[in-house]
């Protein structure tokens, strides 16, 4: 299956130790307008994105940061 008009972006979020954190983090982007997933690990200390057209990176931040957690750095993934 063709995922077109999709993106991904790969994050690195810190504070994530357990399952419910990776919940909560995967909750809090989901309410971004534009995210179509989020898939966290807290033993890499990431959270995959798809999202469609733009990402809204301040957005994105400020939930993570609201939700008790913190973006560490921003990589792109093909």
């Amino acid at each position: 299956m063709f995922n077109f008009g999709k993106k991904e972006k790969v994050l690195a979020v810190e504070g994530m130790t357990c399952h419910h954190c990776e919940m909560t983090v995967e909750k809090a982007l989901l309410e971004v307008a534009g995210i179509k997933s989020a898939k966290a690990d807290h033993a890499t200390k990431s959270v995959a994105i798809q999202y469609k057209d733009q990402l809204d990176l301040k957005t994105v931040k400020e939930k993570i940061e609201k939700a008790g957690y913190r973006l560490a750095d921003l990589s792109s993934k093909s």
